[in-house]
């Protein structure tokens, strides 16, 4: 079963690459994580944090109310479907849309046991 799924997560890939590849991916999107902090030179400066970055290939949907665990949420949220980026994310990570950081309120992999094919965030608006 485990060749279905790496099968699909390869057509996962194929189906969220951006446009300028045949696929059906949106704009840019890449996970950014606080991977660190440098010490300044001088003690008067503040620390600076340092980032790293995945490009992801993904689709965006925007959403106005939805069903969480049998609860209707009201809100405006956009849901993000990734393929498998080379790093596993973590709640504690950002999703970067066309320029803009957004703070990732919700993440779960799919399928939820197993070989992930892909990943759906919600993020705020």
């Amino acid at each position: 079963m485990d060749d279905f799924y790496a099968d699909a997560a390869d057509m996962v890939q194929e189906m969220l690459a951006p446009t300028s590849e045949g696929g059906l991916g949106q704009g840019i999107i890449s996970l950014k994580r606080k991977t660190g902090t440098t010490e300044p030179e001088h003690e008067w400066e503040a620390p600076q944090d340092t980032y790293t970055t995945w490009p992801l290939k993904a689709a965006v949907k925007r959403v106005d109310q939805r069903y969480e665990n049998g609860v209707l949420i009201v809100e405006t949220v956009d849901i993000v479907t990734f393929a498998v980026p080379d790093t596993v994310p973590v709640i504690t990570d950002t999703l970067v849309i066309d320029g803009r950081e957004r703070a990732i309120t919700s993440l779960k992999p799919t399928p939820s046991a197993g070989t992930v094919v892909a990943w759906k965030a919600v993020v705020a608006v």
